[in-house]
């Protein structure tokens, strides 16, 4: 069929090769011959006819955004609307182009593509399951993710009755995104097992195996399993710039590498490969991406450098979109640790998610330790371990480690969770991963420094009293008194300004 079109084409009978594609899928043809077919026809037609006849230009527009050109795509749409006899398939375009971008939804897009919905044509669920899987992503963009499982999982009956396996590889690992947003990871392993196995059957896109296994090193942070996340996640990210992906799934695949690389090697790795990584989301994706920015901020805060994090706990509300569900969940987590609230956020309440039960259990325990209050910090602690044991959420023990680390010892011991064997289990593994995720530098191990030592340092170093370190460690201000007495003696210095010059020569970030 895609030679009998390009043929058509060759000998200038346009109007044929016209009709001929609108009978055979016409805009969507590529789904019914694959991209292949699409790339070759599209390569045929000359620019008049991709710029006379409407078919032609939506297939031209398919093979830009998969091609990862949908930057050139939005211009041609913007710039040949005319063209278009059907407002439907012109908006539709819109809406298909828009999700392969990392702009904000606007409101009045939102409302034009939601009137879409009642101009699907009858009897043709491919043009079904293409509008409520690009919905979906718009609704993660909006940090609405019950709505966009929702639209994920009409688009998945859609495409199933449309027979295209292709197309329902995508919707699992959608349903797999949000599900590890949310927190649900029993759901993640449960989508994503069902994506992985599709790739395994050969029924998705080439670039499949890499989209399972970004929602795989997602999972593993979330896990606490991301002991391999590092060495995977530069070779992932360079193969989006080529392949079949979207701005969501490219901020996701980076906030797990961050976190993971911090931990397995500390702020100088996590940092270097976010900058990397913004110069690649800018090639994909043709600006920068500012959930990246955030992600970079809250890995500053686990390290106790306070600068980045205090800007963007002061984010305006019209920046929002701009963070997308994972960027805003990341600064949700910045805001609940520097005691101060954004009113456009919003809150962790319990039972909405399983991460936003742990969220809130943490951020009453976050205000605990500002209230010096150890004994109401680790019972909230303690029922946030309650919440998160049944999903395995360990990630963000981490991320609030300093929340941990003052009442980690009480933690170990299990008795809180006697009774309860796997929340034991958790709790202790918890207090062994947080005891040993600050990492010491090598030019600082050489000279003797210890993990409890390098903490101090690092609050010393933002500018803490004795008295401030001590309650951020959880440690007695004779302990801190001691550390910085055996920093003094390793740097061979008197004052503490001279310490924190010494550990600036030394650490270089």
């Amino acid at each position: 069929m895609t030679g009998e079109i390009i043929g058509w084409l060759n000998t200038g009978e346009t109007g044929r090769a016209e009709a001929l594609l609108e009978a055979h899928g016409g805009a969507l043809f590529a789904f019914v011959h694959g991209y292949d077919a699409l790339h070759r026809l599209v390569k045929s037609a000359g620019d008049d006819v991709l710029n006379s006849s409407p078919m032609f230009l939506s297939c031209y527009c398919f093979s830009l955004v998969k091609s990862g050109r949908a930057r050139r795509a939005t211009a041609i749409l913007d710039g040949r609307r005319d063209i278009f006899r059907s407002a439907f398939l012109r908006t539709l375009m819109e809406l298909v182009v828009f999700v392969h971008t990392s702009d904000p939804v606007t409101d009045a897009q939102f409302r034009r593509w939601k009137q879409l919905e009642g101009l699907l044509p009858i009897d043709q669920p491919l043009y079904d399951g293409l509008y409520y899987n690009s919905m979906a992503i718009v609704l993660v963009r909006l940090n609405r993710l019950a709505q966009a499982r929702n639209f994920a999982l009409r688009s998945l009956e859609s495409y199933r009755q449309a027979k295209q396996p292709g197309l329902e590889f995508f919707i699992h690992l959608h349903l797999a995104h949000i599900a590890v947003l949310e927190g649900r990871i029993h759901s993640a392993y449960r989508a994503t097992d069902m994506a992985r196995a599709m790739t395994q059957n050969d029924a998705a896109h080439i670039s499949g195996p890499v989209l399972v296994e970004i929602l795989d090193c997602a999972i593993a942070w979330e896990t606490g399993r991301f002991d391999t996340v590092p060495g995977r996640v530069v070779e992932l990210r360079r193969k989006l710039l080529s392949g079949d992906s979207w701005a969501e799934i490219f901020v996701e695949l980076c906030r797990a590498g961050a976190f993971s690389i911090y931990f397995a090697e500390g702020l100088e790795s996590a940092l270097t490969f976010l900058e990397e990584s913004q110069m690649d989301f800018n090639r994909r994706h043709g600006e920068f991406s500012e959930a990246l920015d955030v992600i970079g901020a809250a890995v500053e805060l686990l390290d106790g450098r306070h600068e980045r994090a205090q800007l963007y706990a002061t984010l305006s509300a019209d920046r929002e979109r701009a963070l997308g569900a994972t960027g805003t969940m990341v600064l949700g987590g910045i805001v609940g640790k520097l005691d101060t609230e954004i009113d456009w956020l919003p809150a962790p309440v319990a039972g909405a998610s399983p991460r936003y039960a742990v969220m809130s259990e943490l951020g009453r325990a976050s205000q605990a330790k500002l209230e010096r209050d150890k004994v109401r910090q680790r019972r909230h602690v303690q029922n946030a371990m309650r919440l998160a044991v049944q999903e395995g959420l360990v990630g963000l023990f981490l991320e609030h480690r300093e929340l941990v680390v003052g009442v980690s010892s009480q933690l170990a011991s299990g008795k809180f969770a006697r009774g309860h064997i796997q929340l034991g289990r958790m709790a202790r593994r918890i207090h062994h991963l947080v005891r040993h995720s600050y990492l010491t530098p090598v030019s600082l191990s050489r000279r003797g420094v210890s993990a409890q030592q390098m903490r101090v340092l690092t609050a010393l170093r933002d500018g803490a009293s004795n008295k401030q370190i001590a309650r951020k460690l959880g440690l007695s201000e004779a302990a801190i008194k001691y550390h910085l007495g055996r920093l003094f003696v390793s740097f061979d210095v008197s004052k503490r300004g001279q310490l924190i010059e010494k550990f600036d020569e030394f650490v270089d970030y």
